[in-house]
């Protein structure tokens, strides 16, 4: 019994770790970055988009949405000059 029970703690920790690594491979960029780059901002707002339940709560797509509100407010803005 505690084999498996061995066997099964050796394993929960390496799938564990596992995610661990997947997460860490993507760096978190900024709302001034998105703001800088325009192209990765459309990029990364189409990919929280299209899977939300995954991706909606991670930094890069928080980032990345309120980049997208400074430049609607900016936009705004700008149209009222």
């Amino acid at each position: 019994m505690k084999l498996k029970a061995s066997i099964l703690l050796i394993g929960l920790t390496a799938v564990l770790t596992g995610c661990n690594e997947a997460n860490k491979s993507e760096q978190t960029k900024t709302v001034g970055w998105y703001l800088d780059h325009r192209d990765e901002l459309a990029a990364a707002l189409n990919t929280c988009g299209d899977n939300p339940g995954e991706f909606a709560k991670t930094p890069n797509c928080i980032n990345a949405n309120e980049a997208r509100n400074k430049i609607t407010v900016q936009e705004m803005e700008d149209a009222l000059k």
